[in-house]
Protein backbone atom coordinates (compact mmCIF):
# COMPACT_ATOMS: atom_id res chain seq x y z
CA UNK A 1 0.00 0.00 0.00
CA UNK A 2 1.41 3.38 -1.00
CA UNK A 3 0.56 6.54 0.83
CA UNK A 4 1.24 9.95 -0.62
CA UNK A 5 0.57 13.15 1.22
CA UNK A 6 -0.24 15.92 -1.23
CA UNK A 7 -1.70 18.60 1.02
CA UNK A 8 -0.88 19.16 4.64
CA UNK A 9 -2.66 21.57 6.95
CA UNK A 10 -0.84 23.03 9.85
CA UNK A 11 -2.37 24.44 12.98
CA UNK A 12 -0.71 26.49 15.66
CA UNK A 13 -1.52 27.03 19.30
CA UNK A 14 -2.69 30.40 20.45
CA UNK A 15 -0.74 31.50 23.55
CA UNK A 16 -3.84 33.01 25.14
CA UNK A 17 -6.26 30.10 25.28
CA UNK A 18 -4.11 27.18 24.06
CA UNK A 19 -6.74 26.18 21.52
CA UNK A 20 -5.89 25.43 17.96
CA UNK A 21 -6.43 28.14 15.41
CA UNK A 22 -5.93 28.01 11.68
CA UNK A 23 -2.74 29.56 10.33
CA UNK A 24 -3.28 32.16 7.66
CA UNK A 25 -1.45 30.88 4.59
CA UNK A 26 0.30 33.50 2.56
CA UNK A 27 3.71 34.05 1.07
CA UNK A 28 6.33 35.00 3.66
CA UNK A 29 8.10 38.08 2.35
CA UNK A 30 11.12 37.99 4.68
CA UNK A 31 13.55 35.46 3.17
CA UNK A 32 15.22 34.59 6.50
CA UNK A 33 11.86 33.89 8.17
CA UNK A 34 10.69 31.96 5.09
CA UNK A 35 13.80 29.73 5.15
CA UNK A 36 13.45 29.06 8.88
CA UNK A 37 9.75 28.22 8.43
CA UNK A 38 10.57 25.97 5.48
CA UNK A 39 13.25 24.12 7.44
CA UNK A 40 10.93 23.61 10.45
CA UNK A 41 7.95 22.52 8.34
CA UNK A 42 10.12 20.20 6.27
CA UNK A 43 11.47 18.51 9.40
CA UNK A 44 7.95 18.25 10.81
CA UNK A 45 6.61 16.75 7.60
CA UNK A 46 9.42 14.18 7.43
CA UNK A 47 8.78 13.26 11.06
CA UNK A 48 5.06 12.79 10.33
CA UNK A 49 5.88 10.64 7.31
CA UNK A 50 8.12 8.46 9.48
CA UNK A 51 5.36 8.15 12.10
CA UNK A 52 2.84 7.25 9.41
CA UNK A 53 5.15 4.62 7.98
CA UNK A 54 5.77 3.01 11.39
CA UNK A 55 2.27 3.26 12.85
CA UNK A 56 0.38 2.11 9.75
CA UNK A 57 3.02 -0.21 8.31
CA UNK A 58 2.88 1.36 4.88
CA UNK A 59 5.46 2.19 2.26
CA UNK A 60 5.87 5.93 2.09
CA UNK A 61 8.28 8.41 0.60
CA UNK A 62 8.55 12.16 0.32
CA UNK A 63 10.07 14.15 -2.52
CA UNK A 64 10.09 17.89 -1.98
CA UNK A 65 11.23 20.46 -4.54
CA UNK A 66 12.02 23.97 -3.47
CA UNK A 67 11.52 26.96 -5.75
CA UNK A 68 15.19 27.37 -6.62
CA UNK A 69 17.27 24.96 -8.70
CA UNK A 70 18.56 23.00 -5.72
CA UNK A 71 18.21 19.20 -5.76
CA UNK A 72 15.02 17.85 -4.20
CA UNK A 73 14.84 16.66 -0.61
CA UNK A 74 14.06 12.94 -0.60
CA UNK A 75 12.92 10.94 2.40
CA UNK A 76 13.93 8.30 3.55
CA UNK A 77 16.51 7.90 0.75
CA UNK A 78 16.55 8.28 -3.03
CA UNK A 79 16.75 4.51 -3.58
CA UNK A 80 13.83 3.84 -1.18
CA UNK A 81 11.77 6.62 -2.77
CA UNK A 82 12.50 5.17 -6.21
CA UNK A 83 11.37 1.71 -5.01
CA UNK A 84 8.11 3.09 -3.57
CA UNK A 85 7.38 5.11 -6.71
CA UNK A 86 8.04 2.06 -8.91
CA UNK A 87 5.66 0.04 -6.73
CA UNK A 88 3.07 2.80 -7.07
CA UNK A 89 3.42 2.90 -10.85
CA UNK A 90 3.03 -0.89 -11.11
CA UNK A 91 -0.11 -0.87 -8.99
CA UNK A 92 -3.17 -1.80 -11.10
CA UNK A 93 -5.24 0.80 -9.27
CA UNK A 94 -2.98 3.58 -10.49
CA UNK A 95 -2.31 2.37 -14.01
CA UNK A 96 -2.20 4.99 -16.72
CA UNK A 97 -5.54 3.67 -18.02
CA UNK A 98 -7.21 4.30 -14.67
CA UNK A 99 -5.80 7.79 -14.22
CA UNK A 100 -7.43 10.63 -16.05
CA UNK A 101 -6.89 14.31 -16.24
CA UNK A 102 -9.35 16.90 -15.03
CA UNK A 103 -10.89 17.57 -18.45
CA UNK A 104 -11.51 13.85 -19.09
CA UNK A 105 -13.18 13.58 -15.70
CA UNK A 106 -15.38 16.59 -16.44
CA UNK A 107 -16.29 15.19 -19.87
CA UNK A 108 -17.42 11.92 -18.25
CA UNK A 109 -19.44 13.83 -15.65
CA UNK A 110 -21.06 15.98 -18.35
CA UNK A 111 -21.99 12.89 -20.39
CA UNK A 112 -23.43 11.26 -17.27
CA UNK A 113 -25.47 14.34 -16.43
CA UNK A 114 -26.75 14.59 -20.02
CA UNK A 115 -27.98 10.99 -19.81
CA UNK A 116 -29.67 11.74 -16.52
CA UNK A 117 -31.25 14.88 -18.00
CA UNK A 118 -32.55 12.92 -21.00
CA UNK A 119 -34.11 10.33 -18.66
CA UNK A 120 -35.78 13.05 -16.59
CA UNK A 121 -37.08 14.78 -19.72
CA UNK A 122 -38.52 11.48 -20.94
CA UNK A 123 -40.14 10.89 -17.56
CA UNK A 124 -41.62 14.41 -17.58
CA UNK A 125 -42.92 13.93 -21.12
CA UNK A 126 -44.61 10.66 -20.14
CA UNK A 127 -46.13 12.37 -17.11
CA UNK A 128 -47.41 15.20 -19.29
CA UNK A 129 -48.72 12.66 -21.81
CA UNK A 130 -50.73 10.89 -19.10
CA UNK A 131 -51.97 14.25 -17.88
CA UNK A 132 -53.15 15.02 -21.43
CA UNK A 133 -55.07 11.74 -21.56
CA UNK A 134 -57.14 12.70 -18.54
CA UNK A 135 -57.31 16.48 -19.02
CA UNK A 136 -57.98 17.85 -22.48
CA UNK A 137 -56.88 21.34 -21.40
CA UNK A 138 -53.45 20.19 -20.15
CA UNK A 139 -51.55 21.40 -23.22
CA UNK A 140 -53.26 24.77 -23.49
CA UNK A 141 -50.86 26.27 -20.95
CA UNK A 142 -47.81 24.89 -22.82
CA UNK A 143 -46.50 27.25 -25.47
CA UNK A 144 -43.06 25.71 -25.95
CA UNK A 145 -42.64 23.78 -29.22
CA UNK A 146 -39.89 21.60 -27.73
CA UNK A 147 -42.22 20.41 -24.97
CA UNK A 148 -44.98 19.70 -27.48
CA UNK A 149 -42.56 17.76 -29.69
CA UNK A 150 -41.43 15.81 -26.64
CA UNK A 151 -45.01 14.89 -25.75
CA UNK A 152 -45.65 13.85 -29.35
CA UNK A 153 -42.50 11.71 -29.28
CA UNK A 154 -43.55 10.12 -25.97
CA UNK A 155 -46.99 9.35 -27.41
CA UNK A 156 -45.44 7.86 -30.56
CA UNK A 157 -43.12 5.64 -28.52
CA UNK A 158 -46.02 4.46 -26.36
CA UNK A 159 -48.08 3.69 -29.49
CA UNK A 160 -45.15 1.67 -30.89
CA UNK A 161 -44.84 -0.25 -27.61
CA UNK A 162 -48.56 -1.00 -27.61
CA UNK A 163 -48.42 -2.11 -31.29
CA UNK A 164 -45.53 -4.44 -30.43
CA UNK A 165 -47.50 -5.95 -27.55
CA UNK A 166 -50.54 -6.45 -29.81
CA UNK A 167 -48.41 -8.13 -32.49
CA UNK A 168 -46.77 -10.35 -29.89
CA UNK A 169 -50.17 -11.34 -28.46
CA UNK A 170 -51.46 -12.12 -31.96
CA UNK A 171 -48.43 -14.32 -32.65
CA UNK A 172 -48.97 -16.21 -29.39
CA UNK A 173 -52.65 -16.63 -30.23
CA UNK A 174 -51.77 -18.05 -33.68
CA UNK A 175 -49.34 -20.57 -32.19
CA UNK A 176 -51.90 -21.69 -29.59
CA UNK A 177 -54.52 -22.13 -32.34
CA UNK A 178 -52.09 -24.23 -34.38
CA UNK A 179 -51.45 -26.53 -31.42
CA UNK A 180 -55.18 -26.86 -30.76
CA UNK A 181 -55.84 -27.98 -34.34
CA UNK A 182 -53.39 -30.85 -33.91
CA UNK A 183 -54.89 -32.07 -30.67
Amino acid sequence: MCVYIWVCMYFCCSPNNMTRSMVMYQFIEDERVRNVTMRKRKASLMKKMNELKILCDVDACLVMYETDDSPPDVWPSPSEAHRVIQKFNKSPMWSSNALQDHSAYLQKQIAKMKKQLAKEKEKNMKHLMVKCLFDENALREVNNQEVLDGVRSAIDSEIEAIDDMINEAQEKAKTKMVFRTFF
